[in-house]
């Protein structure tokens, strides 16, 4: 795996986010898409170009 990023921080990126799902680009760089379901945010992008997440809130002590 020489040359790949293994670990983002996306911080500062999902913190307006939380408790949404949204849809990132390949090189996790930019949110392209948000929403509160997940089917809503599939309308929104193209899945072969995007990473989708839930952004949990900062002050969640547990991620599932």
């Amino acid at each position: 795996m020489k040359g790949k990023q293994l670990n983002y921080d996306l911080r500062k990126l999902l913190k307006p986010y939380a408790n949404k799902w949204v849809v990132l680009s390949r090189n996790h760089e930019k949110v392209l898409a948000n929403g509160n379901t997940l089917k809503e945010v599939a309308r929104k992008a193209q899945p072969q170009d995007s990473v989708f997440l839930k952004v949990f809130p900062t002050d969640s002590l547990y991620m599932p």
